[in-house]
Order: structure tokens, then sequence, then C-alpha cells
């Protein structure tokens, strides 16, 4: 399986149309290779991550490492997703209160560029009624060649400098590669937008080699 070498692109919302390129630049860790495919049933799974982060490196370009330190809300310690039992639960914790950022939002991306089919993103932003926080899943259905997305009905709990969600693991592909990718970006009032991001990529860590894992059909 090839590894992802390009950025995983995420959009910060349809209603701006703005585009963040959420990049591999800050990998602290060492570790295996990528997992390798078998047959759909029992693909080699990697039941999860946690991404630790710097303080202080939200940037306002794609390349290079971001100096800035505010919004604290988006400046991220670190962001995990782990499978438990049945569902993969999500959690970001920031610098600062994440809804004291300007138009926050959170993206997970799962996956490798080489099998889309397998590969997900998660997307979470407070566009829902009352400034609710809405979560969207965008998967490649086989021949589809476009992502798609759709919302998903499990709630985000946003509690100061911490954001955390849990989704079944019916409503995602099978968990297939190391590969995790974080990102957090906020919208300026001049329409500019910052990010922080931190990813397995280009090198995945895990303590042992992936296990096996059983998710129920979708």
């Amino acid at each position: 399986m090839t590894r992802v070498s390009v950025r995983a692109v995420v959009g910060t919302g349809l209603a701006l149309g703005l585009i963040l390129v959420v990049g591999c630049r800050r990998s602290q860790h060492v570790a295996p290779g990528p997992s390798t495919f078998g047959p759909q049933s029992t693909l080699a799974e990697s039941s999860g991550y946690t991404c630790n982060d710097p303080t202080g490196d939200i940037g306002s370009q794609v390349q290079g490492v971001g100096t800035l330190s505010e919004p604290a809300g988006i400046d991220l310690v670190t962001a995990e997703a782990h499978v438990d039992g049945l569902n993969l639960n999500v959690k970001y914790t920031t610098v600062g209160p994440i809804e004291s950022a300007p138009k926050p939002f959170f993206v997970m991306f799962q996956g490798d560029a080489s099998a889309p089919t397998v590969s997900f993103d998660l997307r979470t932003e407070p566009t829902g009624a009352n400034g609710a926080w809405a979560l969207s899943v965008g998967t490649t259905p086989a021949g589809a060649g476009v992502e798609r997305f759709q919302p998903l009905p499990t709630g985000v709990v946003v509690d100061g400098n911490t954001l955390r969600y849990s989704v079944p693991l019916t409503s995602i592909p099978p968990i297939a590669t190391l590969q995790w990718s974080f990102g957090s970006t906020s919208t300026q009032a001049n329409g500019s937008v910052l990010f922080d991001d931190c990813s397995s990529i280009p090198s995945p860590t895990a303590a042992t080699a992936p296990s096996i894992v059983t998710v129920p059909p979708n």
C-alpha cells in the first residue's frame, strides 16, 4: 500500500467556500510502515492514534511551520481517535477555549490516497441551529470517484478547551491504515484562515503491529 504523500484537503464550510490544506509537517514519532490490505472482511487495521502537537504553531500558510499562538482555541495540544468497542471516539484538546476562536472548524482524516473506499474524514463546526455543532462524514463509495458527505446524528460535546464525539463504526469505512491526520481552523473577520494540524504522516506511531479488528457491516 502506498503511503500518503499528499496533503489532505479539507473545507472550512460550504457557505464560506474556504479551503484549508491540512499538512503533514510535524509528525514527531517513529513507527512501522503502513498496514497491508487483506480481504475486505479481514483488513489489517489500526485501532487508533494519539497525536501530540506543540503549542504556538498556528499558521496562515500551507508551507512551513506556523508561529502564531492565537486564536488559542484552535491551537492543538493533542488530537486523538481510538476504537472503543463498536465506536470510534475522537477528542481534540486545545490551548484555549474552543468557542472563543472565530468560526472554529475541526477535521480528522483517516486512510490512504491509494485506497479511497476505505478512507474517510470527519468534520465538525458550529453551523447547526442556534450555533450547535454539526458533524459530517465524508466517504468515497466504490465507483463514485468523488467524496460524498452526509450528516451524522452523533452529538458533539465542547467543554472549554476540549471537543469530543463518538461515531459508530457502522457509520464509517473500516479503519484500514496507520495513517491519521487532524486539523483545526479559524476564519478571521477579514476572511483569512488560520490553522493548526497534527498527523501520523510520514511516520505513523504504533507501539505494536496493528491488530485485526472486526467491524460490523455498514
